[in-house]
């Protein structure tokens, strides 16, 4: 996360793109709140599906804590989500 961070600060777009990667690859039930408020603040639309088809899928797992916290505009589009 620091990484990524630090790219995006930077604009080290190659940094960035890699990191999103690493981020599709690793999202799961336990850091998908986390990784869908990064998809949406950065337009990564493959990131937003996976993270938005694993809050629909696997709701019962996450942290319903979390859950709560996300923005207004990312549970509306998880309700309404299609698999």
């Amino acid at each position: 996360m620091k990484v990524f961070k630090f790219a995006v600060k930077f604009g080290i777009h190659d940094l960035i793109d890699e990191c999103r990667s690493i981020f599709e690859e690793s999202v799961d039930s336990t850091n998908v709140c986390e990784f869908i408020q990064i998809a949406y603040s950065n337009n990564f639309d493959e990131l937003k599906q996976k993270c938005l088809k694993i809050l629909a899928k696997k709701k019962e797992e996450i942290d319903s804590t979390k859950i709560a916290e996300l923005p207004k505009n990312i549970l509306s589009d998880a309700f309404f989500y299609k698999m």
